[in-house]
């Protein structure tokens, strides 16, 4: 009885292609070829085991040796070492570099308000008036009096007038005769009431004659004597200090007239008015807010640890939300010695060019500060080096094996982040190269095709 071997003819017809699928095929269809031309003879039977054998023989190869994956195109970089200062990102505020409170010096009636908010000025102008009449009268009569002190002062200085020494040499003169008669009259009233003739009243009438005469005498003597010699050193000292005085009291209400309009004591912006037209002011009452706008002051307040390592004069790299896409550089002018609260943050004052009006007090500012290194060596990678596995990471490394890149998986520790780099620790050295693209699903040992992407 003959065996029945049945065959698929398309084992035959079948195209040969590569791998273990293939192989079988190949030898299958040659198998049915052999039995189906006939009986089988001794040389067939052999050729039929040998291709068995080389069947088994191709099956087994293919199932000890997979392909492998193929080879990765990739961006790599350079890991750079050193050592590495880290930038320190803190918040600040914008302030006026000067802000005030403009406020009466008078009190007063407002006339004039001549600038409102948001109002430019320039300094000296004139923002606002109060009615100033009132200290107009009080300063022409200071200066009035102030003038009367100094004509007195100056006639004074002068000495007396030539007519009013001769009216005193003429009223010495007169006073001369009157005492010389009283004196005569006298002798003769003594004569007469020695004779009996005239009594003793009569006598003593004469006698006060007599002594008035004398009296009046005396004074124009002095008053001679004075018109001659002029007035005293004392006379002149008080009459300087009268005048200073009311000097004086000029420049006290002609200061506050000039007070009764308010100018501006520096350029800048005007930020709040206070009161209107018509309203009454008392000294100190607030009218205006200026603030200056050429140049700002950032107040930031900064960690303790970095607080000495802080140098006035250096430079620091500022941000703003409200300017996109620029930054600021200002030089850091104080440290302030006190911590700010339960913070134990310390200020430190930064002042900035504002000439292009971006900047406004109360903004927020972002400040990036540059501190010195520790000296510790470091070893730096782009931040896309590093792969996240779980709680760890890993980086590809790129080993060559007979001139051929491969894959080399490193697991590593990310320390510090400096903006895009990344400082590592781990079996990873300065010079080595590593996958920065493309580096997600790479195998230990797979080739690689470096820098395909070209993006660095």
């Amino acid at each position: 009885m003959k065996n029945k071997i049945s065959c698929n003819p398309s084992m035959m017809t079948s195209p040969a292609i590569s791998g273990q699928g293939g192989g079988r095929r190949r030898y299958g269809a040659l198998a049915c070829w052999l039995f189906r031309t006939g009986r089988p003879t001794t040389g067939a039977v052999v050729l039929w085991v040998c291709l068995l054998a080389l069947f088994a023989m191709g099956t087994a190869g293919a199932q000890d040796a997979p392909p492998g994956p193929p080879p990765a195109p990739v961006t790599t970089a350079v890991a750079e070492g050193g050592a590495f200062s880290k930038p320190v990102h803190v918040t600040g505020t914008v302030e006026a570099l000067a802000s005030t409170v403009l406020s009466s010096e008078v009190d007063g009636y407002l006339a004039e308000l001549l600038v409102d908010e948001g109002d430019t000025v320039t300094e000296g102008q004139v923002l606002a008036q109060i009615r100033a009449l009132p200290y107009r009268y009080a300063l022409e009569q200071a200066a009035a009096l102030a003038r009367a002190d100094q004509e007195r002062l100056r006639e004074l200085r002068q000495g007396t007038r030539q007519e009013d020494i001769a009216m005193a040499k003429a009223n010495l003169a007169k006073a001369e005769v009157v005492a010389e008669k009283a004196n005569k009259n006298y002798a003769r009233s003594q004569s007469l009431l020695e004779k009996k003739i005239i009594s003793d009243e009569e006598l003593d009438e004469a006698h006060e004659r007599w002594e008035e005469a004398q009296a009046i005498l005396e004074v124009e003597k002095a008053t001679h004597e004075r018109a001659l010699a002029g007035a005293r050193e004392e006379e002149i000292g008080a009459a300087e200090a009268r005048a200073a005085a009311s000097e004086a009291q000029a420049a006290v209400a002609k200061d506050r007239l000039d007070r009764a309009t308010i100018r501006a004591p520096f350029n800048g912006v005007i930020t709040a008015k206070h009161t209107e037209v018509g309203s009454w002011v008392s000294v100190g009452d607030g009218v205006f807010d200026l603030d200056t706008t050429s140049q700002v002051r950032v107040r930031v307040d900064i960690p303790e640890t970095y607080y000495g390592r802080i140098v006035i004069g250096s430079d620091m790299s500022i941000t703003f939300d409200s300017v996109p896409n620029q930054t600021f550089v200002g030089k850091v002018t104080k440290k302030i010695p006190r911590a700010s609260g339960r913070s134990r943050a310390f200020p430190i004052l930064v002042n900035l060019d504002n000439s292009e009006g971006y900047l406004a007090s109360g903004m927020l500012a972002r400040v990036m500060l540059e501190t010195p290194n520790s000296g510790e060596s470091s070893v730096i990678v782009p931040r896309d080096a590093l792969v996240p596995r779980g709680p760890n990471h890993i980086l590809v490394r790129v080993q060559d094996k007979d001139g051929q890149p491969i894959a080399e998986i490193l697991p590593v520790k990310p320390g510090r982040y400096f903006g895009e780099a990344v400082e590592v620790f781990g079996d990873l050295r300065a010079g080595d190269r590593v996958v920065i693209r493309g580096n997600e699903r790479i195998r230990p040992g797979q080739p690689l095709v470096l820098d395909r992407f070209l993006t660095n």
